[in-house]
């Protein structure tokens, strides 16, 4: 569902970026090893750095 938001067409970068951080250290806290976290997690930290995939809508 985390990355879902992250695809959808939102235009309100600084709210999804305080949920998406908050999901993305409850998904590192519970589910270590889960490929769908790393995946997760470099997403969220693209999007920080302002590196943005041509897939991300912002």
């Amino acid at each position: 569902m985390g990355t879902a938001v992250l695809e959808a067409d939102r235009k309100s970068l600084p709210s999804l970026l305080l949920v998406a951080d908050v999901l993305d250290k409850e998904l590192r806290s519970r589910y270590p090893r889960e490929a769908a976290t790393r995946d997760f997690h470099e997403r969220v930290t693209t999007i920080k750095q302002g590196t943005g995939k041509a897939e991300l809508p912002f």
